[in-house]
C-alpha cells in the first residue's frame, strides 16, 4: 500500500496519508469541498486546524464503512490509530482524525453529512496542525 508525507503551509506540516481508493480521480475545490471544508472545521472544534485538504471522487458507488475501513488498516500499518473525540456521534459524524505525535499534525477522513454511506461521491482527505503549531 502506498503512504504520502503530504507537506504543506508555512510550518511545513508532515503528514503520512493513505491512499485515496482504487480508481478515484482527484477533484477541484467546489461548493461542495468548500461545504465539507466547513463541516471539518465545525467537528474539530478547535483541536487541530485545517493546514490543506485534497478531494477524491470514487470511481464508482463505495460505502462509508469500506472507505473508512481502507483507511483505518493502512494508518494502522504505520502505527496511527483514530482518535475518538468525546462529542463523536457514530452514524452522524463522518470524520475520522489520525493524530501523528511527532509533529503534532494528524491526518483526517470525511465525506459530507447529507452523503448516502452505501455510495459516497465525494472524499476529502485533510491535512492538520494542532492550532498552536499552525501559528
Amino acid at each position: 500500500m502506498a503512504f504520502c508525507a503530504w507537506g504543506c503551509g508555512m510550518a511545513e506540516t508532515r503528514v503520512i496519508q493513505p491512499k485515496p481508493p482504487d480508481g478515484a480521480k482527484e477533484v477541484q475545490a467546489s461548493g461542495e469541498t468548500r461545504s465539507l471544508d466547513a463541516e471539518v472545521k465545525t467537528f474539530l472544534r478547535d483541536e487541530f486546524t485545517i493546514v490543506s485538504a485534497r478531494y477524491f471522487q470514487p470511481a464508482s458507488e463505495i460505502p462509508w464503512i469500506s472507505i473508512s475501513k481502507s483507511v483505518q488498516n493502512q494508518m494502522a500499518e504505520k502505527s496511527f490509530k483514530r482518535t475518538m473525540f468525546e462529542w463523536y456521534e457514530p452514524g452522524l459524524d463522518f470524520v475520522e482524525v489520525y493524530p501523528q505525535e511527532k509533529n503534532r499534525g494528524a491526518f483526517a477522513l470525511a465525506i459530507p453529512k447529507e452523503s448516502r454511506l452505501d455510495s459516497v461521491r465525494l472524499i476529502g482527505f485533510y491535512v492538520l496542525s494542532a492550532p498552536s503549531a499552525a501559528k
